[in-house]
């Protein structure tokens, strides 16, 4: 993994600042389409899930970055909106998709929306407020094609805001991904996030998403596939998942939010090193 202290141009070509729907121009809008326009397929071997609420301010970046997508098979992008109250789903619609509306609210249920939505034999799960780069998909999936995993996880770096230096966060991405290269030895399924995470449909359609609003339907998800194989955490640098640092922000300060994430895993350290089922 490639820890970058300044964020790459193929991120920094999809960060918009446009803070609402109607101050976005036409000519955005325009160019989105046409990169969804090229990947139209009726047969896709992926479906990229986007679940979204109230990301008015932040969508059109994930859009613009999957509009890039570029894979040596066919991609489908499915966006699901779980009861937005802003314009979540008209700048959807505006890129040339129609999002699918999950009315039961709650992570678990607008994942297995989309599931439930889609035509790819595969799975590759992400956020509404996070960028991707054009070659994620394809090594995220290439090892479920090779058969050496039956699902595959990547990791997440910070998109810091206008003026703030990623030096702080790099030290946090740091420790976080030494601490997940331990955990992944036994617990692959604590480190799973929705932000970046593979897995075949069916599999999935056999263990489902909770159905709840609690932020664990990746990890339970995770742990019900592990049932079946291996899971792969990724590191490759062009799986990095670029998202805003909203957790670090709500602890109030970088120093904060290191000294959180240590608090916290000096509590499960234990769990890393057992096989044992939890409880």
């Amino acid at each position: 993994m490639i820890f970058n202290l300044t964020t790459p141009k193929e991120v920094q070509e999809h960060f918009y600042t446009y803070k609402s729907f109607d101050e976005i121009p036409e000519e955005v809008f325009a160019k989105i389409r046409k990169g969804f326009e090229s990947q139209k397929t009726d047969n896709p071997l992926v479906s990229v899930n986007i679940i979204a609420w109230n990301e008015e301010e932040s969508i059109l970046n994930n859009l613009s970055s999957l509009s890039r997508l570029k894979a040596s098979f066919p991609i489908e992008c499915v966006y699901v909106d779980n009861n937005s109250t802003d314009r979540t789903s008209d700048i959807i619609r505006k890129c040339g998709l129609t999002p699918i509306l999950e009315t039961q609210q709650g992570y678990g249920f607008a994942r297995q929306a989309a599931v439930n939505n889609s035509r790819g034999k595969y799975i590759l799960t992400g956020d509404a407020d996070t960028i991707y780069r054009p070659e994620w998909v394809e090594h995220m999936l290439r090892p479920l094609l090779e058969e050496k995993a039956v699902a595959t996880f990547g990791t997440y770096a910070f998109l810091p805001p206008n003026g703030v230096n990623r030096s702080g966060f790099v030290f946090y991405e740091i420790l976080r991904h030494i601490l997940h290269h331990i955990r992944s030895i036994n617990r692959p399924e604590l480190i799973v996030g929705g932000v970046n995470f593979c897995f075949p449909r069916d599999l999935a359609l056999k263990v489902g998403f909770i159905k709840n609003d609690a932020r664990m339907e990746d990890g339970q998800m995770a742990l019900g596939l592990k049932r079946y194989g291996k899971l792969k955490r990724i590191t490759h640098s062009k799986t990095i998942a670029w998202t805003i640092p909203r957790r670090m922000q709500e602890s109030g300060s970088q120093l904060a939010a290191i000294w959180l994430r240590l608090k916290k895993e000096a509590k499960q350290f234990h769990l890393y090193f057992s096989k044992k089922p939890l409880k």
